[in-house]
């Protein structure tokens, strides 16, 4: 059975939505935006909001998850390598993808991640990539072996390195292209070690020959 299609209409008011919630963000409070101020801002009715969302809390969680989904729903890729997961079929972050959805979404994300009032983001993004690098770990990992470095200190070095380089290149003004972003961090990566850090090979850094091109 074909999968359920969203109203384009639908589609269209809930972007509008958003983008008033991030231009408002950027100036205000997140305690101090009113539902009359977002409706304002995205040029709908006060109606149209409460046909979508019960509240202000409803709409703001639907709006973080549904970016949250979408991102990692675009990131995730299979891995091509499977030497190291017994050949069990396992989901790496690809880097590429991840630095161009962002630079995409430049505008949302920047608001997101470096407003010290919109911490709540940060938190649930880097829930969402542990989340992950434990799915992860569960494939790669030998039964009754200990790794090296413990999981959860894997987990928060490549959540906190990852997080906070995405987060000042967005401040910095993005003045890397996300195919150079991706390649940085693919050769710093090379340098560490993937024997003791077994969680490094969930970041994919291989970049598509068809932006070779791209400065």
């Amino acid at each position: 059975m074909a999968g359920h299609k969203t109203d384009p209409r639908v589609v269209k008011t809930r972007n509008n939505l958003r983008k008033a919630l991030v231009y408002l963000m950027r100036r205000e409070k997140l305690e101090d935006i009113s539902v009359q101020k977002i409706t304002e801002t995205a040029n709908i009715t006060r109606e149209t909001f409460y046909l979508h969302y019960k509240d202000k809390k409803d709409f703001i969680k639907s709006a973080i998850n549904d970016l949250l989904d979408d991102f990692f729903a675009q990131v995730m890729v299979e891995s091509e390598d499977l030497s190291f997961t017994n050949g069990q079929p396992v989901k790496v972050f690809s880097l590429q993808k991840a630095f161009q959805y962002i630079e995409n979404e430049a505008d949302i994300f920047d608001v997101l991640l470096n407003n010290k009032r919109n911490d709540f983001f940060y938190e649930q993004l880097y829930d969402r990539l542990s989340d992950h690098l434990s799915k992860y770990y569960a494939v790669i990992a030998e039964p009754d072996k200990q790794p090296e470095v413990p999981l959860n200190l894997q987990i928060s070095f490549i959540d906190s390195a990852l997080l906070g380089l995405i987060s000042h290149w967005l401040k910095d003004g993005m003045i890397y292209t996300s195919r150079y972003m991706t390649q940085s961090v693919g050769k710093m990566l090379d340098r560490l070690d993937s024997n003791n850090v077994l969680l490094l090979n969930s970041l994919s850094h291989k970049t598509n020959s068809a932006l070779r091109d791209i400065q």
